[in-house]
């Protein structure tokens, strides 16, 4: 049994969201343009190494290690992709660091490299959206570095937003993917207590005691909804009927857009498919607000996933009235 909560605070900023940077959409084209902005004195650069920024954690919050332009002359020819412009029109860079050595030496006792999932929480909302947007980019360049037309070795082009293919008989260009996943609440009104309920799955590599909303990528051809139910059903064996969306999240693990949904149950009789999920329940809202206040303890259970994820935040909406 839980015991009641106090009243749920209203939902924070979901992480990963609110990039203060201007992507510069048309001016990035321009080759001459990206040029001078990856020289300007003014400019900045972070470094990646093995997908983790470069962290200043002596203050708090911990702030990203931006490098000048002098330091970014010294490594010009570290694929560098553009990021954007902040409102005094400084470009931003990140820095693939993975092929210079020395660019390890940065690391020390109040500036590391540290992993974008452990540090996203303790930097600023717009420095996380930064994260997504810089270690999804650098990703999907690592992992695109030839043609899926011909198989030749393709460059990056237009700030790094997109890769073209060096085969002059073929001149493919690649955009990077961003991949659609629903994330989503079922819900049902309890005939016999009149409680709203809430499902809530764990899969096997799950901490001990940590629930949350089930997920699924979508498929060719489907749309937001159908995905939710489908997904709802084939993991928990739970028909939905009206579908709602909440809230989005980019998830840079690798390049995901989470998109939150709430499904209106059909019925309550749950049957897993255990390759997906180990546990599936029904949770009362009083549990739901326990839960939540309490995902941020390791030790107890049960609890809903960290703030950080989008599962938790479309639940907060949820009992928030969304």
């Amino acid at each position: 049994m839980l015991n009641p909560a106090p009243a749920t605070p209203a939902p924070r900023p979901i992480t990963f969201t609110g990039n203060p940077l201007d992507r510069a959409g048309n001016p990035r084209r321009d080759a001459a343009w990206m040029t001078g902005k990856r020289r300007a004195p003014d400019s900045r650069f972070l470094p990646l190494r093995e997908l983790k920024p470069l962290v200043d954690i002596s203050s708090q919050p911990a702030r990203l290690a931006w490098q000048d332009a002098l330091w970014a002359a010294r490594h010009e020819s570290l694929p560098a992709i553009f990021l954007g412009l902040d409102t005094a029109g400084i470009a931003h860079f990140v820095l693939d660091c993975d092929s210079a050595p020395d660019t390890a030496d940065l690391h020390g006792e109040t500036v590391k490299y540290i992993d974008v999932r452990s540090i996203a929480p303790q930097v600023s909302l717009g420095e996380a959206a930064i994260l997504a947007q810089a270690r999804s980019l650098v990703d999907w360049h690592q992992r695109h570095r030839f043609c899926a037309q011909c198989g030749t070795a393709t460059g990056a082009v237009e700030g790094g937003y997109s890769r073209r293919c060096t085969n002059p008989d073929c001149k493919a260009q690649h955009f990077p993917r961003t991949d659609p996943v629903v994330i989503m609440l079922a819900v049902r009104r309890d005939t016999k207590t009149g409680q709203d309920m809430v499902l809530l799955g764990r899969q096997p590599h799950f901490p001990p005691g940590m629930y949350s909303a089930l997920a699924g990528f979508m498929e060719p051809g489907e749309t937001m909804e159908e995905a939710v139910r489908r997904e709802i059903f084939e993991e928990a064996g739970v028909p939905c009927g009206a579908v709602r969306y909440i809230a989005s999240q980019p998830w840079p693990f690798p390049s995901s857009l989470m998109l939150g949904c709430v499904a209106e149950a059909t019925a309550e009789t749950i049957a897993i498919d255990p390759q997906e999920l180990e546990e599936a329940r029904w949770f009362s809202r009083d549990q739901i607000a326990v839960m939540l206040e309490r995902a941020t303890d390791p030790e107890a259970s049960p609890r809903l996933s960290h703030p950080i994820s989008l599962a938790h935040q479309i639940t907060r909406r949820w009992i928030a009235g969304a």
